[in-house]
């Protein structure tokens, strides 16, 4: 028995790293995850480690796949609990643009376009379902790297989406929250996911609206 028996999460980009652990805790404390991936194999893998669930392929950059793949979880479970918007690839680390001259296009419009666009795109469609349960946890991830500047952007963007539409849905009964992990913390993907069942379990009743910054120790 876990904390989270009889509810169903959809987790965004979780088929691989950070998302993947997030899976394997809510999958461990009882829930029935949706593994959602822009790579269904990848999500596939993912998938089989978990207890219950299913996969979902979609682009969380495409607001019509979004709505079709919360519609498809809701439609095979009959109910959304739990969103983790956690899909966009990290590009943290020695690799990185170290200037904000030498962030390229693509760099600045993924992290807008799959962390930002996506996580809105994933949150109304979430919202959607969950208003008329009453009841619903919402939590993004997002870098806080604040010497990369399209990180920094979408981390900044982040803190004031997840306050605003906490406020705004809080007379719904559903929560809203956001973790922000620094650039070391992304090589100990089970820290963040600890952080998230933070927020999504029983202990992050009073955490509403809040971002929550984690600190690895992998760097």
């Amino acid at each position: 028995m876990g904390s989270m028996d009889g509810k169903v999460a959809l987790v965004t980009g979780a088929g691989s790293a950070v998302g993947a652990a997030i899976a394997a805790c809510l999958d461990a404390e009882g829930a029935t995850v949706a593994v959602l991936d822009g790579d269904s194999t990848a999500a596939e893998l993912a998938s089989r480690v978990l207890r219950r669930g299913m996969v979902v392929r979609a682009d969380v950059s495409d607001p019509v796949q979004v709505d079709a793949a919360v519609s498809a979880v809701v439609d095979h479970f009959g109910r959304l609990d739990v969103l983790v918007n956690n899909a966009g690839g990290w590009d943290c680390g020695p690799a990185a643009a170290g200037s904000t001259m030498d962030i390229s296009d693509e760099q600045w419009h993924s992290a807008l376009g799959v962390r930002l666009d996506g996580a809105f795109y994933g949150t109304r469609a979430a919202l959607r379902c969950m208003k008329g349960q009453g009841s619903g946890v919402i939590v993004t991830v997002a870098a806080d790297c604040g010497h990369l500047a399209h990180h920094g952007t979408v981390a900044g963007a982040m803190r004031g989406f997840t306050a605003a539409v906490a406020k705004d849905v809080a007379p719904l009964g559903i929560r809203v929250g956001a973790v922000a992990p620094d650039c070391a913390d992304f090589l100990v993907p089970d820290d963040i996911a600890a952080a998230v069942f933070g927020l999504v379990g029983p202990g992050g009743a009073h955490l509403s609206g809040q971002t929550i910054t984690t600190r690895g120790q992998g760097a």
